[in-house]
């Protein structure tokens, strides 16, 4: 009993974002969070369910009424923080009990805890609001609930991206067909008496020349485990993204940018490419421009599966430092490197038991400009190697 009040003070605290602790005496556990939280409010009891995602255990709470102003308090009753009339359909979820005077009253925040401070009991009713949507439970365990790469299932039916409590779109990713989505969690909203699990996920909006990352919340029904293999209107599509080798071919085959790609495929007609050796050539190969933040340490993958790899590391260097050349500068400069390295036309034609690997972004500009030093990206990588 003594560890729990323990942990719960602490971690309570914390995510209040009122106290800095690192450890409590047992011994008179609430007379310390008293004097330690400064509140006027006495008697202090605990409630981590909610902040511990425990929601068979949670206290939730909605107004008596919402036809009259009901005041939330800071924690010296000095101001009145947020009158709860103004948000009819909210459920709060209690964190904390406490009195002033002969009155009891209980701290409560909204689901994001945006708005939490102090109620008196009398307003509120127990239980979830039966009105809008409510969330009732939040899971965060893989695979079933986050993490996994996932996709919108269709470019013709609304996909809409919601906030947490339902009631603004954020986006709407059936537009957004081409973009893997990480979950991160799932939320389970109850509306009407129905309960539904969504996921949250982000997704990169771009206006003019800045991008950014919009976070709410799907349906599950919308989405469906995997990455996409809609890379239309997509500049760059990097190495792992990509879920099989026709999947590879398509984007070679459609995208503007991969001119350089499917001019250099062209010399080698008899050797098909390989998403899994073009993987190796461009993490484990390739020169490249590195974003910031990123290093290039640890981006090696296995050549698990393969043997008697060649890379061409002179010519994924020498299109890296002619990245700005144009294209029939860039495809003179590999043939003649090819043929210096031995490998002429005539040698390429009888490569018919490799399998090729290529990967490049040909100095394509960012939409956010500042990731680079030049405000473009450039990955180039050439190899071969055989499978076993």
């Amino acid at each position: 009993m003594r560890r729990k009040i323990k942990i719960t003070l602490a971690g309570f605290a914390a995510t209040l974002g009122l106290l800095s602790l690192t450890a409590v005496p047992a011994h008179g556990a609430t007379q310390s969070l008293a004097s330690m939280w400064k509140t006027s409010y006495k008697n202090l009891t605990l409630d981590n369910n909610f902040e511990y995602n425990r929601y068979t255990k949670v206290t939730s709470y909605h107004l008596k009424s919402a036809k009259k102003s009901v005041y939330m308090w800071n924690d010296t009753h000095t101001k009145k923080l947020y009158n709860l009339k103004n948000y009819p359909t909210y459920t709060w979820y209690q964190g904390a009990t406490g009195t002033r005077g002969h009155s009891k009253y209980v701290y409560v925040s909204n689901f994001p805890q945006s708005k939490r401070g102090w109620v008196w009991v009398g307003y509120l009713s127990k239980g979830y609001n039966s009105k809008g949507y409510q969330v009732t439970s939040k899971r965060y365990s893989e695979p079933t609930y986050g993490g996994g790469n996932y996709h919108v299932i269709s470019a013709n039916k609304n996909a809409y991206l919601w906030d947490w409590s339902h009631t603004k779109v954020r986006a709407n990713l059936k537009d957004y067909t081409n973009v893997n989505l990480s979950r991160r969690h799932s939320i389970r909203l109850k509306h009407n008496g129905k309960e539904t699990w969504y996921a949250y996920v982000g997704v990169p909006i771009t206006t003019k020349n800045k991008s950014e990352m919009v976070f709410g919340y799907v349906a599950w029904s919308l989405i469906a485990p995997g990455k996409t293999i809609n890379h239309a209107n997509t500049d760059i599509v990097y190495p792992n993204d990509f879920t099989s080798t026709a999947d590879y071919l398509e984007y070679i085959k459609d995208s503007n940018y991969q001119k350089l790609t499917r001019s250099i495929m062209a010399l080698f007609p008899n050797t098909p490419v390989d998403l899994g050796m073009s993987q190796i050539a461009a993490n484990n190969y390739g020169y490249r421009t590195l974003v910031d933040g990123d290093d290039g340490d640890d981006d090696a993958v296995s050549t698990k599966g393969y043997q008697n790899i060649i890379a061409f590391n002179q010519i994924s260097k020498y299109l890296y430092d002619n990245r700005a050349a144009s294209n029939d500068t860039k495809i003179a400069g590999v043939k003649k490197l090819l043929d210096e390295e031995g490998y002429t036309q005539a040698k390429r034609n009888q490569l018919t038991n490799y399998k090729l690997g290529i990967y490049n972004i040909n100095n394509i500009p960012l939409k956010e400009i500042d990731e680079t030093p030049d405000g473009k990206m450039a990955w180039y990588s050439l190899a071969i190697g055989e499978t076993k």
